[in-house]
């Protein structure tokens, strides 16, 4: 979701969270989700964490919901749980940005799509007012998730019960509601920190010691669980498994059950490259939204530990943990050749390639020789069908798990295959990248097409441009020659010119009669100024 390609979901429910949580999400990134439900039916998002940095109009970080991908209908960041969106349409388009700055725990959504007017609704929803259905969890949590407030009114009215409504308990017995009964019960002291959650609000085992557990395991192969697996561990345990197995090679981790509870500040188990407690050799976080089996870690040495921490908000199942040395088949498990693994006799012709070569899932019953079953409903393909990026199996099972690929296409690290002519095309067609890692730098066709036209309009006008410049140069120049030409005739024909006498040189020589009283100069001074 937080690629180039946003995330496209199909399922009629599910959740939705930021990268990360319940830990801090990532600086810079942006991520977008697109729901799409059947026609005719609306989408209802309800929110059950928010934590994102707040900002002025929300521009710093910030969420948006809406139905259209350029066009917000909802902005929402800080600490407040926003509102639930109940959208108009049968799409929504999910919209989540970070900056450079802050980082905070993010946000966890749930979302439902249905019909808005429904006759009946499932065992497991409630039946809206408005004829809406939203899920049975959704009612009585303070959220208006029908839209008429429905969901809400009824815990109103409701009178559920309270401890003060019983007789009181004897001295050596306290109050609990049954997590079993749900009903109100005495139930003897003894039961209180004996690590076993007996009430539904947890009041038997919250402020009990934490009880002690974890071990060292030395051994090739081993299994280890949570406490009291598989009843609810104790909230607020605090286990640490250090997996020693004394052989160089890879340590394998498999969790085949895995059931942690989500609510409060969430469990988690950490999974470490090594004895040592080191974020950097980090291998793996494990919340509830890693509750699927089965589940596996494989180390880079014979060491591995194992962290598991629960608040003590609320409890859940736990998990059942195996791990084994790298080509050390356990007990039970039957050897594919070489070094390629093990497999059980359960795993054998389910239709899921556990060992490389194929060997549990060759001379199946239900399938003709040289064939390979797609599970165990009879479906049967060739091995030149496997792991051609083309689906021959009805659930898929022919490309996954695909240790190597048929020719002319790539192998993904994530065990996929698709068309080698994908490779370094700029999309990730893998799901996780390596199709376009390691890929040289290639210009689009589209940015060459711009350079090259680009190019050619910025020569046009310089060529324009200089063309100009001489043409105002040249109209200068004339202009210039023109007016020296016209200065050095009127210069030429004033100096061939003598300067007129003066009126007292006239008056000498006779030529105009005196005036009375003028100055007239004497013959030596005509003559000397003649000189």
């Amino acid at each position: 979701a937080c690629g180039d390609i946003p995330e496209q979901i199909r399922s009629p429910s599910g959740t939705i969270t930021s990268p990360g949580w319940p830990s801090e999400y990532p600086a810079r990134i942006n991520c977008s989700w697109y729901i799409h439900a059947n026609p005719g039916e609306i989408i209802t998002i309800s929110f059950q964490d928010f934590d994102v940095q707040g900002s002025r109009r929300c521009s710093s970080d910030w969420l948006t919901i809406g139905s259209y991908k350029n066009i917000e209908g909802y902005r929402a960041c800080g600490s407040s749980i926003p509102s639930p969106y109940i959208s108009s349409q049968d799409h929504v388009w999910i919209r989540f940005h970070s900056d450079d700055s802050i980082s905070r725990k993010g946000f966890r959504l749930a979302y439902f799509a249905g019909k808005s007017d429904e006759p009946s609704c499932d065992c497991d929803q409630f039946h809206c007012a408005n004829g809406k259905c939203i899920p049975e969890s959704w009612k009585c949590n303070n959220m208006d998730e029908c839209g008429d407030n429905s969901d809400e009114e009824i815990c109103a009215k409701a009178n559920p019960p309270t401890a003060s409504s019983f007789q009181p308990c004897a001295n050596n017995q306290f109050q609990c509601l049954s997590r079993f009964t749900k009903l109100y019960t005495c139930l003897p002291e003894s039961l209180k920190c004996d690590g076993n959650i007996d009430c539904l609000d947890l009041g038997d085992e919250i402020d009990c010691d934490v009880p002690t557990c974890g071990q060292w395991l030395k051994y090739f192969y081993g299994t280890f669980s949570s406490p009291n697996y598989p009843d609810f561990y104790p909230p607020g345990s605090n286990c640490t498994w250090l997996i020693d197995t004394g052989d160089h090679r890879k340590v394998i981790l498999r969790f085949t059950d895995f059931k942690l509870d989500g609510t409060g500040y969430g469990d988690y188990v950490k999974i470490y490259d090594g004895l040592e407690e080191n974020p950097r050799r980090l291998l793996r976080v494990l919340t509830a939204f890693d509750s699927h089996a089965p589940l596996t870690v494989v180390s880079s040495s014979g060491q591995i530990r194992v962290h598991f921490c629960a608040d003590k908000v609320n409890a859940a199942r736990g998990f059942n943990a195996t791990y084994q040395v790298d080509g050390f088949c356990l007990p039970w498990e039957i050897p594919c050749g070489g070094n390629w693994g093990c497999y059980t006799e359960q795993q054998r012709c389910d239709g899921y390639w556990h060992c490389p070569n194929g060997r549990d899932e060759t001379n199946c019953t239900m399938c003709q020789r040289d064939e390979f079953p797609c599970s165990r409903n009879g479906v049967c393909y060739p091995r030149s069908d496997r792991c051609n990026y083309q689906n021959h199996c009805p659930n898929g099972s022919d490309e996954k798990n695909c240790f190597f690929c048929q020719p002319g296409n790539f192998h993904c690290k994530n065990n996929r295959c698709v068309f080698e002519s994908w490779v370094c095309d700029s999309q990730d067609d893998c799901g996780d990248g390596s199709d376009e890692e390691n890929c040289p730098v290639i210009v689009p066709t589209r940015v060459i097409t711009a350079a090259v036209i680009g190019s050619l309009i910025c020569g046009l006008l310089l060529v324009i441009a200089l063309g100009c410049t001489c043409k105002l140069y040249s109209l200068r120049m004339f202009e210039r020659r023109s007016f020296e030409t016209h200065l050095s005739r009127v210069e030429a024909e004033l100096l061939r010119r003598e300067a007129p006498p003066s009126y007292g040189q006239l008056i000498a020589q006779g030529l105009i009669p005196p005036v009375e009283d003028f100055p007239v100069c004497s013959p030596n001074q005509v003559r000397f100024q003649n000189n």
